[in-house]
């Protein structure tokens, strides 16, 4: 076997093939395997964190259920009170117009007594002044005797 210098050159281009490829081999292999692990430790850290997006939205879904709520009890406590407020407002109206009521009728009542007791009095005088007229006018001093005694025990037998 007789090999010529196209030969060697071929084989030393095989060996030197062989060669670069069992070192390049193994370098890309090491650096493909570098950049599988990089990947499979960003997939699990996108994983975790996936899984605590999950936790947080759960947890802010809660809380947003639980502030729901509150605002929702707040609100029926708000609507009591003012409900309660509206309707003490409300009683106290009536009672102080049903206070003011009985003032204004105890006011004219006794308005009515002190304008019942003017005329009462008024009239009593207008008798008297009316009755010495006609007493002085038409009695003689024997009669008007005998009317003051008649009055004097009438006033006794009142009292």
């Amino acid at each position: 076997m007789y090999f010529d210098e196209s030969a060697w050159v071929a084989l030393g281009f095989i060996l030197f093939i062989a060669l670069v490829w069992k070192k390049a081999s193994s370098a890309i292999g090491g650096m493909l395997d570098a950049r599988t692990e990089k990947i499979k430790t960003e997939l699990e850290e996108a994983r975790q964190l996936h899984e605590e997006a999950k936790a947080e939205l759960v947890k802010f879904k809660k809380l947003k259920a639980e502030a729901e709520q509150e605002a929702e009890t707040i609100l029926a406590n708000a609507t009591a009170a003012a409900e309660r407020i509206r309707e003490a407002a409300a009683t106290k109206a009536a009672d102080n117009i049903a206070r003011r009521e009985a003032q204004a009728k105890a006011q004219i009542a006794a308005a009515e007594n002190a304008v019942v007791t003017e005329l009462r009095q008024k009239a009593a005088t207008l008798a008297i002044q009316a009755a010495q007229q006609v007493i002085t006018s038409k009695l003689d001093e024997k009669a008007s005797l005998e009317l003051v005694e008649a009055s004097a025990k009438q006033v006794e037998a009142a009292q």
